[in-house]
């Protein structure tokens, strides 16, 4: 089992659809056999809600991602925020971890492992090589959360088509940080052939969307049913953000507002690829009511005519976005590993290792089986492994495969005579086979200065990974030494 931790903020003024995309890649990593916390600030009351929906636990994150990697014993760091800097990749290459960064063209684009773009047409613009390693570009890869999936099947088995008049659903984002609602609420309100009109908005933008549509707009507030509602409605007006994806995976006709920049491409894509139809940009709906008017009802007489332009969306976007940018981060931890030569050498632990071993150390699963199960934090780490690097009573190994860090030993003298050893394999290098060969060079490396001690082992009885291990490389157990819960295992010079 691999640890992932998402970087991703969501707040009031930023909006939801960053992390509504990381619950999508939380979902598929859990599938997939990975355990996932979620690091940054989630402030708004409809990010709250998607992460307890998901039983996503939420960790403040440090500025460094490579302290957020040791700290969180993070095999994987997937960023999901415009504003981390270009220096994310050495941060968490400092601790040893994998860098997969979600990117919209040119906003929050940056060096990583894994480059995921699922903006439509983003595998025809290409990118810059900047040295990052697999990328993953197109419509193909967009994270959708199993609720999207859901409703699509929701769709296909109970929608029956519009009925004499179109009903509109209105959504401009789970906060509406523009007040785009109000306004597109009232040019769908005044469009003919428009049956009823549904506006999903926080509930402080309530008054504003009847000011300007009138009373009988019906008004929701942003809700884990949304999806469902989506799935039964014959059209969707929609930002053109995360939302108007899932819209086309589930298969309801939709017209696009780019209500911000960072949407124009996108929005732009959609309506190229025949994803979507486009009301315009926000500025230019607000310059030109009467023209978005016009556009609505030509959607609605479409609908009215049996001439939904729905199937594009339905063939282009298939909901399984998350399954391969997860794939893809296995496919780069099993290259990491394989790569180089096939033997294993250890070396003397140094400064630059800190945040590494730190990383390996607060892994879930070597927590699970260690003295201490509680994780360490990255300023008590530091203070403990400057210690360690001067105690001469304690020696710290890495062991390396064709120079790729693998695991980590350590001995800690008992007395003249005896030491005790300990093995770390790193989470990424755990069902290849290397344990052994980890001990055995880290054994190799520290007895060319201690020929002639004992070595003793402590191993919880039911580690039964850890006792084959030490079994298998000549270890014994001493029925008359224990300490605490574990097992002493021993091996004479």
């Amino acid at each position: 089992m691999t640890h992932v931790v998402i970087r991703c903020d969501a707040s009031p003024e930023g909006g939801v659809g960053h992390l509504v995309r990381a619950v999508s890649v939380a979902g598929a990593a859990r599938d997939a056999g990975h355990s996932v916390v979620l690091a940054g600030s989630v402030e708004s009351d409809l990010g709250r809600a998607l992460a307890a929906a998901a039983d996503l636990e939420v960790v403040e994150s440090p500025e460094d991602l490579g302290v957020l990697a040791a700290e969180q014993g993070a095999t994987v760091v997937h960023v999901d925020h415009y504003g981390i800097g270009p220096d994310a990749a050495a941060q968490v290459r400092a601790a040893g971890a994998l860098l997969s960064s979600m990117e919209d063209g040119t906003f929050g684009r940056r060096t990583a492992d894994v480059v995921v773009d699922s903006t439509v047409r983003a595998e025809h613009a290409g990118r810059p090589d900047d040295g990052s390693g697999t990328v993953l570009l197109g419509i193909r890869y967009a994270p959708m959360r199993a609720e999207v999936r859901a409703a699509r099947a929701l769709r296909a088995a109970e929608y029956r088509g519009p009925g004499g008049s179109v009903d509109v659903l209105v959504v401009m984002g789970g906060t509406d940080a523009t007040g785009s609602a109000a306004t597109v609420a009232a040019v769908c309100r005044s469009a003919a052939g428009v049956g009823g009109v549904t506006v999903v908005a926080p509930q402080q933008h309530w008054d504003a969307v009847r000011g300007a549509a009138g009373t009988d707009v019906e008004l929701v507030a942003p809700a884990s049913d949304f999806l469902e509602r989506a799935a039964l409605s014959d059209l969707v007006v929609s930002a053109a953000g995360t939302t108007s994806w899932e819209l086309a995976c589930i298969g309801v006709p939709s017209l696009l507002v780019a209500v911000v920049e960072n949407q124009r491409a996108g929005y732009e894509a959609a309506l190229s690829e025949g994803i979507a139809r486009g009301i315009g940009t926000l500025p230019e709906v607000r310059a030109d009511l009467p023209g978005a008017v016009r556009r609505v009802e030509e959607a609605v007489a479409a609908l009215r005519g049996g001439r939904s332009w729905a199937g594009g969306g339905l063939a282009k976007v298939d909901g399984r976005g998350a399954e391969r940018i997860v794939g893809a981060w296995s496919e780069a931890l099993a290259d990491r590993v394989a790569r180089g030569a096939d033997g294993v050498v250890a070396r003397r632990a140094t400064t630059d290792d800190s945040r590494l071993l730190l990383r390996w150390r607060n892994d879930p699963t070597t927590r699970a089986v260690s003295r201490s199960t509680e994780a360490i934090s990255w300023v008590a780490h530091r203070g403990w492994y400057e210690r360690v690097l001067q105690d001469p009573a304690r020696e710290l190994y890495v062991a390396e495969r064709g120079g790729v860090p693998v695991g980590t030993v350590r001995f800690d003298e008992h007395g003249p005579s005896e030491w005790e050893v300990s093995i770390t394999l790193a989470p990424e290098a755990r069902g290849h086979g290397l344990a052994r060969q980890v001990l055995a060079a880290g054994e190799a490396a520290f007895r060319a200065g201690h020929p002639a001690v004992t070595l003793v082992a402590a191993i919880l009885p039911d580690n039964a990974a850890s006792q084959r291990l030490f079994q298998g490389s000549g270890y014994v157990t001493d029925p008359a030494r224990r300490d605490g819960d574990f097992e002493i295992l021993v091996r004479p010079v």
